[in-house]
C-alpha cells in the first residue's frame, strides 16, 4: 500500500462484510459495524440494492469468491479466538488490522481482553477517525500499534506497546500475507514465534499459486490480481501448502489446522442456495507456538 493513504483493500473487505448482512442468507459472519467503517463510496454501493447488483453482481462478478474468502477467514478466526479467550488468553493481537471491528462488537470483553491492532499509521489514523465518528470514542481496551511490515517486525512494534510477552496471546493475520514479499512473511512469523509466549496461537490466511488451480479458479485469481494491482496493492506472494507448513514448523510453530477450499466449504458454506463460496486460491491456517 502507499505510505500516505489508508488501505483500499481494507475498505473493500469491510464493504463485503457489510453487504453480507444485507443480501446473503444464511449469514456466515456478522459484523454490524462494517457499514459504518467502510468508505462512503462502498457504503453507498452496499446500501443500494440496484448499485450493489450492478457493481458487485455484474461488473465485479468474477470477484465473488473473494467474498467467501473474507467471510470464511473472519468466522474461523473469531471461532478460534472465542475458544482461546475461554481458556484464559487475555491478549489479542490483530496483525494488519485494517477495519476490523472486533473491539467494537465485543464491549463485554473490554475489561478482560486487551486488543492490540497493528497496522500502517495512515490506515490507523483513518480508522480512528471513523470509529470516533461512528461511536463517539475508541474502546479503552484497543491499543493502536503503528508498524511498517517491510521495515520492522511484529516484536519491534509490540515492544513499544503495553503488550506482555510473558502472558499468552492470540494473533490474527488476515488478508495481509498476500500483499507481502515471501521473506517478509517468514520474518513476521519468525518474529511472533520468538517473541510471544509458547502456547500462544495464530490464525492467518494465505494464497496458493495459480498452477495448483483449475481454469475457472485460475481466472478468478487473475481477475483479483488485476483488481488490487490497479488500486496500488498488488498480490505478491503465494505458497505450496506442504512446503509452507514445513517452513513454519521450522520457525517454531505446531500446526493445529490448515483448511483447504473443500474444508472451508463443508464447514461454513454447505447447503447454501446462493452463490456464496470460499475462494479456491486461499487457505486458512491455525498454529500454536
Amino acid at each position: 500500500m502507499r505510505s500516505n493513504r489508508a488501505s483500499k483493500t481494507a475498505e473493500l473487505a469491510a464493504a463485503v462484510r457489510a453487504a453480507h448482512l444485507i443480501y446473503d442468507s444464511p449469514v456466515v459472519f456478522r459484523d454490524e459495524f462494517a457499514i459504518g467503517l467502510t468508505s462512503p463510496f462502498w457504503r453507498i454501493i452496499s446500501q443500494s440494492r440496484i448499485l450493489h447488483h450492478i457493481v458487485v453482481n455484474k461488473l465485479l462478478a468474477t470477484l465473488r469468491p473473494v467474498h467467501g474468502q473474507i467471510l470464511g477467514r473472519a468466522r474461523y478466526c473469531e471461532d478460534a479466538l472465542t475458544r482461546a479467550v475461554a481458556s484464559g488468553i487475555r491478549q489479542y493481537v490483530i496483525v494488519g488490522a485494517g477495519l476490523d471491528s472486533f473491539g467494537l462488537r465485543h464491549p463485554e470483553l473490554a475489561g478482560s481482553l486487551n486488543v492490540f491492532e497493528l497496522d500502517h499509521p495512515a490506515s490507523q489514523e483513518s480508522k480512528r477517525h471513523r470509529v470516533i465518528k461512528l461511536t463517539g470514542e475508541m474502546p479503552k481496551n484497543i491499543v493502536f500499534v503503528s508498524v511498517d511490515f517491510e521495515k520492522e517486525t511484529v516484536a519491534d512494534a509490540l515492544r513499544r506497546s503495553s503488550f506482555d510477552p510473558t502472558q499468552l496471546a492470540f494473533f490474527s493475520w488476515l488478508g495481509t500475507i498476500h500483499y507481502l514479499p515471501t521473506e517478509s512473511v517468514y520474518a513476521t512469523l519468525g518474529s511472533i514465534s520468538h517473541f510471544a509466549l509458547a502456547g500462544s496461537e495464530i490464525v492467518f490466511d494465505y494464497g496458493i499459486g495459480g498452477d495448483m488451480l483449475g481454469d475457472a479458479d485460475r481466472e478468478a485469481l487473475a481477475e483479483l490480481k488485476r483488481f488490487v494491482a490497479k488500486r496500488g496493492e498488488p498480490i505478491i506472494s503465494s505458497f505450496d501448502p506442504e512446503i509452507f507448513t514445513t517452513k513454519i514448523f521450522e520457525l517454531g510453530f505446531t500446526l493445529i489446522e490448515d483448511l483447504s477450499y473443500k474444508q472451508q466449504m463443508s464447514r461454513y458454506f454447505a447447503n447454501r442456495t446462493d452463490d456464496l463460496r470460499p475462494a479456491a486460491f486461499s487457505r486458512i491456517a491455525h498454529y500454536r507456538i
